[in-house]
């Protein structure tokens, strides 16, 4: 198909698309199987596949490659040209889908190719033959016709694509004969079980999804992608899986493990041995990444991605949002064995927060990157409460200081920021005496606490933990409770809203270290 042919297509596709779907489907969408200047003849589509049927059954396989590069271009010329009058000859095609089981069940045993066994090596004629049936298939998935999609999957497309032709593909010596092919096979792949997926409800999608995950697709790849496939395959291998881990909803527990090592594995590869010229390819990498790490596969992430992947990731400083995001996500799961702290540190992690935090304008950059570090402040280390000490809270001091609005989200993380250090650090009177004198890290509490009334949970879980400190430090905090007003602020709040319990919980803490400083002067 010609490039104005094409081009002509992308821009009807678009008047009839959704606008959100054609932002995605513009990225991955294959349609093209013919060559520059080839005269696309006339023909009834019903008569074209009884062309195509003879041709089959003679085994004439160049020929039947030509008859369905036709067939294809046929249609896309319907669409191209938009004629009201060829409506009825485009419905045909589109019932060759639809309906008519005998169509559909040709196009399937020419990708099925049954008659050869799948220890005997396809040859490049059979190979161009599914090739172009998978094509039409992508155009055909992607109209917005539901009935299209439950007809293929009612008669087993599934199985067709990751059974029966994933089972010609396991054995690597067998692809590498003709690797070019396989390689837009296994995207074709990839392209048709994408476009599914916006034909199925919720429910369907997610039993749909894990079917894939189970399947051995990603086996396949993980022999395919070292021997440099074309850049169209590993884009659309990447897009299937951002597709396929777009919900938490999926349940893990029938997937192999061995799945996800593939899938991390294919991105540490593309992270330490692809020169990847397109940032989109290693935006797509991150994400998929992102995406595991909120599956909670952290011990595979941890594994599989090794020291100098994680620092070429930090150097190349691309999409931090993302980066950042996958650390805050598998340090959520707490482990007692801290060598991932060293490990953390090692590899450049805090002071990539640092140099990072200097963009003050992106805000979500700010809220995620202290998220990431209240979740390292769990593992003791001299290094980190020095750091959060010196850098992370008056960082948040000047950020408060200059705006007008204090972004809830930003004040949850310092006050678990405060939290997390009184509980987790081995504090000396030094780091008490900035965080509570120098610092005045109550000031912004109290901020909070009069602005925000949202944090009054989070404020008394704040206050829960004041009890570990020094006795004299909890004289420094009655002292600032007094300046800022915490009592007042606090009543006044109980008048006005509805309290949980607490601002009881904050008001009674605040009375009886009253009673016990009164104690001790009396003493």
């Amino acid at each position: 198909m010609n490039s104005e042919l094409q081009m002509k297509r992308e821009q009807f596709m678009v008047q009839i698309r959704k606008q959100a779907r054609e932002e995605i489907f513009s990225k991955k969408r294959q349609t093209s199987i013919g060559q520059d200047g080839e005269v696309v003849e006339r023909c009834n589509p019903d008569e074209l596949i009884n062309f195509i049927y003879q041709t089959y059954l003679e085994q004439d396989f160049k020929h039947l490659a030509r008859l369905l590069k036709q067939y294809n271009l046929n249609y896309l010329k319907l669409l191209e040209e938009q004629n009201i009058t060829d409506l009825p000859v485009l419905n045909q095609f589109v019932t060759h889908f639809s309906s008519n089981g005998n169509s559909l069940k040709l196009f399937f045993d020419i990708i099925r190719m049954s008659g050869i066994p799948l220890e005997i090596n396809l040859t490049s004629d059979r190979l161009m033959c599914i090739i172009q049936v998978l094509v039409i298939l992508i155009n055909f998935t992607y109209l917005e016709r539901k009935d299209i999609v439950e007809n293929l999957l009612q008669n087993d497309l599934i199985t067709l694509l990751l059974k029966d032709l994933m089972s010609r593909m396991v054995q690597s010596d067998k692809v590498q004969i003709h690797f070019d092919r396989w390689c837009e096979i296994l995207e074709s792949i990839c392209l048709i079980l994408i476009n599914v997926q916006f034909e199925l409800d919720n429910r369907k999608v997610l039993t749909f999804r894990e079917e894939i995950l189970r399947s051995q697709l990603f086996r396949v790849w993980s022999k395919i992608y070292p021997k440099n496939p074309i850049a169209k395959a590993w884009k659309a291998i990447l897009l299937l899986e951002c597709k396929l881990l777009e919900s938490n909803e999926i349940d893990l527990a029938d997937i192999p493990h061995y799945n996800f090592n593939c899938i991390i594995s294919q991105c540490t590869y593309l992270i330490d041995k692809v020169h990847m010229e397109d940032e989109n390819l290693y935006k797509r990498v991150l994400e998929i990444l992102q995406k595991l790490s909120e599956f909670k596969v952290a011990s595979a992430l941890t594994l599989t991605l090794t020291k100098f992947v994680w620092e070429k990731i930090l150097k190349l400083n691309l999409f931090p949002n993302k980066f950042f995001s996958i650390f805050a996500n598998f340090l959520a799961e707490k482990d007692n064995d801290h060598y991932i702290l060293q490990y953390l540190i090692d590899i450049g992690l805090i002071e990539s927060m640092i140099n990072s935090l200097m963009n003050l304008a992106d805000v979500s950059l700010i809220e995620i990157i202290y998220r990431c570090f209240n979740n390292i402040l769990y593992y003791p280390h001299a290094f980190i409460a020095e750091k959060a000490i010196s850098v992370f809270l008056p960082f948040l001091h000047n950020y408060f200081n200059q705006s007008s609005i204090l972004k809830q989200e930003l004040c949850m993380e310092y006050l678990f920021l405060l939290q997390t250090l009184v509980v987790h650090q081995q504090l000396s009177d030094y780091h008490l005496n900035e965080i509570f004198i120098n610092l005045d890290c109550l000031k912004y509490v109290s901020q909070m606490l009069l602005l925000c009334t949202c944090l009054t949970k989070q404020i008394a879980e704040l206050f829960i933990t004041f009890p570990k400190l020094p006795g004299e430090f909890k004289s420094i905090i009655l002292e600032k409770v007094d300046d800022y007003g915490f009592v007042e602020i606090l009543n006044n709040q109980a008048t006005m809203s509805k309290d949980d319990g607490s601002i009881n919980l904050i008001l009674n803490l605040i009375q009886l270290w009253e009673q016990s400083e009164q104690e001790v002067v009396i003493t």
